[in-house]
């Protein structure tokens, strides 16, 4: 038996040493993720009176939180792997056949699908947070109209849109468009992040925790063959689910040829999804990455409705030239500060009143309590 030397994920800090960044969500880093076309260029910037925010802030900060839950669940993996949890084995099956099989030894700590979740949670959050701001910003209202309708919509399928974008007539028709563009039904189903986040999202806010595997992402064995005889080798499996898999397969034109054989795995191995893994397009990027991803698409989303709405130049960082003119043009005609509702006036009730001492004025019955 041969205990496999698994690859850790880095940790946030360990990332950070890497880029020569101070944050890896830093405008830095998310530029090299989204492509820029210049400089931001001069708009009309909304400028924030004492007792107004800036009504996207509250998404941004659901991305600060699954940052956060991103870092831990690294942390979390790494502790799990000081153990050696997983180890490999060469089998012979027959006279003239191997197979290598990668096992998992140790159960997962239930904290890693918990902040999955959490993670998860925080990433839709933010997506709904974009939709209640814009149509805030719409409308002019605080809240806005109907907003207990509002969500950012996420469609599989054309019929499913039109239902659900009739409740955000809210949002101008721009808006709308945008949104429409970025539905699953509008693009490559499994490699659109939306549908993606929709649904493991709704795994775990109806239904029970996601069920964490193990997925062999590089896989560079080296056999020992006495004979000299080389085999017909096979790839296999690559996610280990209910414990196991069997990664590869080597075969011999004789039982001869086959005595003796020895193999160094070679392997790294990253926690994944099960139901996240059976995607084609993601079962291809390590685990770690497609946390970024998501957390820097969600990012420029928020971005997109920010500006567009408010004009704040932070958030003109992810945007192409074209589109922020577009939003420069446009913003004094469609969106408008919103206004709360306003306070009702207090309603004065009668009280009672006795009589007290200059003790109880000064409050000095209250230092002779705490003595």
């Amino acid at each position: 038996m041969t205990i496999i030397s698994t690859g850790k994920l880095p940790t946030y800090d360990e990332e950070v040493a890497v880029r020569n960044q101070t944050d890896a969500m830093t405008p830095g880093w998310l530029a090299t993720a989204i492509t820029l076309c210049g400089e931001a260029q001069d708009a009309t910037v909304r400028t924030y009176g004492k007792n107004e925010v800036n009504l996207f802030k509250p998404a941004r900060h659901r991305v600060e939180r699954a940052k956060v839950h991103s870092r831990e669940m690294i942390e979390c993996w790494n502790e799990f792997l000081e153990p050696h949890p997983f180890a490999a084995h060469l089998t012979r099956t027959k006279a003239t056949e191997y197979i290598l099989t990668v096992e998992q030894y140790e159960e997962f700590p239930q904290e890693l699908p918990a902040l999955f979740g959490e993670w998860l949670y925080n990433l839709r959050s933010a997506l709904d947070y974009i939709i209640w701001a814009a149509a805030a910003y719409s409308s002019g209202r605080l809240p806005p109209p109907h907003e207990d309708r509002l969500q950012y919509p996420i469609c599989d399928s054309q019929n499913s849109w039109k239902r659900t974008s009739q409740k955000l007539s809210v949002l101008p028709q721009h808006q709308l468009e945008l949104l429409r563009t970025m539905q699953p039904f509008a693009s490559d189903v499994d490699a659109n992040y939306l549908g993606w986040i929709n649904r493991l999202a709704r795994i775990d806010r109806h239904r029970r925790l996601t069920i964490w595997a193990a997925r062999i992402v590089t896989a560079d064995p080296i056999a020992h063959i006495p004979s000299g005889v080389e085999p017909r080798w096979e790839w296999g499996e690559r996610m280990l689910e209910s414990g196991y898999c069997d990664l590869a397969r080597l075969t011999f034109p004789d039982s001869e040829s086959a005595e003796g054989v020895s193999v160094n795995p070679r392997l790294t191995i990253d926690p994944e999804v099960s139901e996240w893994g059976k995607s084609p397009f993601y079962a291809e990027r390590k685990f770690d990455e497609r946390l970024r991803m998501f957390m820097v698409f969600v990012l420029a989303e928020i971005d997109t409705y920010d500006y567009d709405c408010t004009g704040n130049l932070e958030a003109r960082r992810s945007l192409t030239e074209e589109f922020a003119a577009q939003c420069d043009e446009r913003r004094s005609r469609i969106f408008k500060t919103p206004t709360p509702p306003a306070r009702n006036a207090p309603h004065w009730t009668p009280a009672m009143l006795l009589k007290s001492s200059r003790a109880r004025y000064f409050g000095e019955e209250l230092s002779h309590k705490l003595d």
